[in-house]
């Protein structure tokens, strides 16, 4: 589909671009604060939208018009996302009696159980307080009582809320503002004895939804579905993905095939074409129309209901919806307009969406593949009927791919190179399955064949499985280490744009707009590789109950790691370094285990380490740091107190450790427990000693350009 041949085509896309404007101001430079008369000016700007329509009637004032809405659009954006303050009743630290209540499903996981709750009252003073604070709270695995917990249950609890600690992490996931952009602030432990159900409460539609989705998960291992297969099954056809492990999230990942795991625009298609064809009967009359209309559209709610409703759901759902109506009033509607009204009405409902990776992926992939299919599919023309279809799907992921190559870049730093034939083994494997599940859905009350639909399911999902593992283990199946900026990013995604732009207008300015930006990328590049090349960094991680170090001279790496059980360095770290990794451009690292002797470092340029009586002393960039990595320091002798820059204070220090070191400043990382800490900062500030803690402060960074 071409572009619209006037902006009065797609009138909401007039709308939306103010709207997205504000939201990205306000989240971004805060331009206002949570207040009451904020509505006030939004009534009064929404009174000069009215007055200036009263003028439009005169065509010397009709621009008036137009920038007195946008500016009221722009306004809304910035009001909507502004984020309350937290209740000055909620005591971090601190008991608080309180009762929660729960927004979804507990979550099992390895060590516990999790639920997302909303505080609705707070005891303070002998009065309770409403609010409406989210946090997370964890119950203790052997809590039998949690177990049976379901959304809408109400609690009553003794809390003690923790604010999210950032890690600081350089490149790592930010899981604190990625909760923040939620609405979650706190987290809280709550023991077993400590709390006590209520009531069971909740919106009547979404307990429906939850107990049959509980109901389908068992549907399916009732009839031969396990493991891997019952995972796969359960993302892909209700957006349960409790049950998908990392090992399973990499392969599909790696293979370019995740978008497989998050019901989409893709899934909701398949569904609601088989529904309206089988509704087919009901197209004779307006009654019997408006009928199909509610069915359909209660089935797409429905049904998005017991996905979860996330962002790609709702958009999904929403442009579904407008075809349905429109389909009813025999009235044809643009794509590209359907689709700004649903993210429109998406934004209004949640202006935080708009920072959903989710949401953003969704809506540009369905704009690129609307967009770009004709022109790709025209490059090749097939006669064949089989092949057609083989280059129909090729042609939909190549357009998929250009819309999302940038963001897809920015976020996961890694692009998987056969994403074509991932694809045309995940698509088609995906489509069965998700018509088989329908199947066993409608034969489930004959166990006889529920039981042999069952089967067919389950290999459908191991099929699927096992060729996308052989694709992510094939050689050069991904490539990593592809790190951009935000600036980088929006160069490429301008490239394409324009491109795009000229593929329609065939004029050469756009051309042109393409080059200048290339050039912008390229010189944003080379910028960056001056910069690592001259870099020297030090940092101490924040990882909680471990001690990590790493040292950088140019593109060369190397970690110290003082832990000595048997796991492999990647899988106890990979989580916290992958991201710093592929930022700053290296090949490999190495590895330093002071007490295992896991690398003799010595010969190394950058790096020179002595061990002497269970401390690392490391001479790096012109400064000198001492690691302890022996538990049995107090056995320490020294003649003297030896200057170094930086000591590294992890859970194998000795109390005395500072009667042999003195340092410039003292870094405590996140082995060190709570009462070892109180005890080093005390003596550090009765020494005059600068002193910092990585559990509190984030990791500590140390850059360079010299030495």
């Amino acid at each position: 589909m071409s572009l619209p041949i006037s902006i009065k085509e797609v009138p909401f896309f007039r709308l939306i671009l103010p709207f997205i404007a504000g939201i990205a101001c306000q989240y971004g430079l805060e331009i206002f604060s949570y207040s009451l008369w904020n509505y006030a000016f939004l009534l009064l700007l929404l009174g000069t939208v009215l007055t200036s329509f009263l003028l439009a009637s005169n065509w010397m004032y009709r621009w008036v018009f137009g920038v007195t809405i946008n500016t009221f659009i722009f306004f809304t954006g910035v009001i909507l996302t502004i984020k309350q303050p937290a209740s000055d009743k909620l005591l971090t630290n601190s008991n608080n009696r309180a009762i929660i209540y729960l927004l979804d499903n507990p979550q099992l996981r390895t060590k516990s159980i999790r639920a997302q709750v909303e505080v609705k009252y707070i005891q303070s003073n002998n009065s309770w307080w409403a609010t409406n604070e989210k946090m997370l709270v964890y119950f203790s695995i052997g809590d039998s009582l949690a177990a049976n917990l379901t959304y809408g249950s109400v609690l009553i609890a003794e809390l003690n809320p923790q604010p999210i600690a950032q890690s600081g992490n350089p490149y790592q996931f930010d899981y604190k503002k990625y909760l923040s952009d939620r609405g979650v602030n706190y987290t809280a432990y709550l023991q077993p004895g400590k709390w006590e159900l209520l009531e069971n409460q909740g919106v009547g539609i979404k307990k429906s939804a939850l107990f049959l989705r509980d109901k389908l998960v068992t549907l399916f291992k009732a009839n031969g579905l396990s493991n891997n297969e019952l995972a796969v099954a359960s993302a892909l056809t209700l957006g349960y993905q409790d049950l998908l492990d990392d090992e399973l999230r990499q392969v599909y990942s790696s293979s370019g095939a995740m978008h497989i795991l998050s019901v989409s625009g893709l899934h909701i298609g398949i569904l609601y074409v088989l529904l309206s064809f089988l509704l087919t009967f009901l197209d004779k009359k307006v009654v019997t129309r408006a009928i199909k209309a509610l069915i359909l559209l209660a089935f797409l709610w429905f049904f998005s209901l017991l996905t979860g409703l996330p962002p790609c759901v709702q958009r999904s759902a929403l442009m579904f919806s407008f075809l349905v109506i429109g389909d009813f009033f025999e009235r044809k509607s643009n794509i590209y307009n359907t689709l700004a009204a649903s993210a429109f009405v998406l934004l209004v409902i949640n202006p935080y969406n708009l920072l959903d990776v989710g949401f953003q992926l969704s809506y540009l992939a369905v704009i690129s593949i609307v967009y770009f299919y004709p022109y790709v599919y025209k490059i090749i023309y097939v006669k064949n009927w089989a092949l057609e279809k083989v280059w129909s799907l090729i042609a939909v992921s190549i357009a998929a791919q250009l819309g999302t190559f940038s963001i897809s870049l920015f976020y996961f730093s890694q692009f998987p190179n056969y994403f074509l034939l991932s694809n045309l083994v995940a698509i088609p494997l995906s489509t069965i399955a998700l018509y088989l599940s329908v199947l066993l859905m409608i034969v489930s009350p004959i166990p006889v064949i529920a039981g042999f639909v069952g089967k067919i399911f389950s290999l459908t999902i191991s099929l699927l499985n096992h060729s996308l593992e052989y694709i992510e283990k094939l050689p050069y199946s991904v490539s990593e280490g592809l790190h951009i900026s935000a600036l980088q990013m929006l160069s490429i995604f301008g490239i394409i744009f324009f491109l795009s732009i000229y593929l329609t207008s065939k004029r050469v300015k756009y051309i042109f707009a393409s080059l200048i930006l290339l050039l912008i990328f390229l010189g944003l590049r080379l910028n960056g590789y001056i910069d690592k090349s001259e870099a020297k960094e030090l940092i101490v991680y924040n990882i909680n109950k471990k001690s990590l170090v790493s040292l950088r001279a140019n593109e060369k790496l190397m970690f110290i790691d003082i832990d000595t059980s048997s796991e492999q360095f990647s899988d106890k770290y990979n989580f916290y370094i992958k991201g710093y990794i592929s930022a700053v451009g290296s090949d490999g690292y190495d590895v330093i285990n002071p007490e295992l002797k896991a690398k003799a470092s010595n010969n190394d340029l950058f790096v020179k380490t002595t061990n002497h009586q269970g401390i690392t002393i490391i001479a790096f960039c012109d400064k000198t740091i001492a690691i302890p990595f022996r538990p049995d320091l107090d056995k320490m002798v020294s003649n003297g107190r030896l200057d170094v820059d930086y000591l590294v204070i992890n859970k194998y220090h000795p109390y005395r450790v500072l009667d042999f070191f003195k340092p410039r400043m003292v870094i405590i990382d996140s082995s060190v427990s709570k009462q070892a800490l109180a005890n080093i900062t005390q003596r550090c500030k009765l020494d005059g000693t600068p002193f910092y803690i990585t559990s509190s402060q984030g990791a500590f960074v140390l850059k360079s350009k010299k030495g």
